[in-house]
């Protein structure tokens, strides 16, 4: 039997598990929407356990009126735990030996960016999620009105003191029409300052306004969002590892991804939760 040619290339050097886990964690950065408003934490990597208590502060309170010479309520910031559980996302590609070695298109790189994607996408639809969970005390009830900028400043007193520094504004793209409409609209070249994530689109009453897919009318009710950075904590146990499996009957290779993490809202009083009409 001779030797395999030292020059060959097989589909083993072109799907390489660890360079795809590689490219997927890097791209990633760029993918998750709602990165920049997130905490991210990695001190559960190589940590055992699937569930872990996080701290989660609790909101101080609506600003009251004070009179002149009154006092001004100080209130204690509190801080409880949560337990949350560790998520795996996951997805997988198939590639046939054809489609990876005749070098039509670069079907290996399409690989790579859908699995971003969709690991991306998992990771901002949880985030959502814990957005969704606001309590009252940070929601606006406006549900038999469109957003407006009037309801946009309403909103802003749910954060009292803590108002002044950055803040993003998620609305649908059907909502931006109305907003562009104001006085208060800033475009995006207009803004003076960086966008803070992507879909960013204006700014009005200081929130940066960015639009998301994700955010869609139930029952004719939005529910939007104001947060500020560090509202939200993406916590870290393993970065994205991806597997391959070789499937020596129809000669195709399986590459599979996962990523385990967990987003949490780690401080309510910093998100608001707007309920407009549709």
């Amino acid at each position: 039997m001779s030797e395999l040619n030292e020059n060959m290339t097989t589909l083993a050097d072109l799907v390489n598990p660890q360079v795809v886990a590689d490219v997927v964690d890097e791209k990633l950065t760029d993918a998750i929407q709602f990165l920049p408003l997130c905490k991210v934490d990695r001190k559960l990597e190589g940590h055992s356990g699937g569930k872990v208590t996080l701290p989660k502060y609790a909101y101080i309170g609506d600003a009251v009126d004070v009179s002149e010479g009154g006092e001004i309520p100080v209130k204690k910031l509190t801080a409880s735990t949560v337990e949350v559980t560790i998520k795996k996302a996951g997805n997988g590609v198939e590639l046939t030996d054809e489609s990876v070695l005749s070098g039509y298109g670069d079907p290996l790189g399409e690989a790579v960016s859908q699995l971003t994607v969709s690991i991306a996408s998992k990771v901002d639809k949880d985030a959502m999620a814990c957005l969704a969970a606001i309590d009252e005390d940070m929601t606006l009830d406006k549900s038999t009105e469109q957003l407006s900028a009037d309801i946009i400043a309403d909103a802003l007193v749910k954060f009292g003191d803590e108002a002044d520094g950055d803040k993003v504004l998620l609305i649908a793209p059907a909502q931006m029409a109305a907003l562009r409409k104001s006085e208060s609209w800033l475009k995006a070249t207009d803004m003076g300052v960086s966008a803070l994530m992507k879909g960013t689109v204006g700014m009005i009453h200081g929130c940066q306004v960015a639009l998301s897919n994700k955010i869609k009318p139930v029952e004719g009710v939005y529910e939007n969002y104001i947060v500020m950075p560090g509202a939200l904590a993406l916590f870290l146990k393993r970065d994205t590892e991806a597997e391959m499996q070789r499937d020596i009957v129809h000669k195709t290779t399986i590459v599979t991804v996962d990523k385990h993490y967990t987003v949490h809202l780690a401080n309510e009083g910093k998100a608001v939760k707007l309920k407009t009409k549709e």
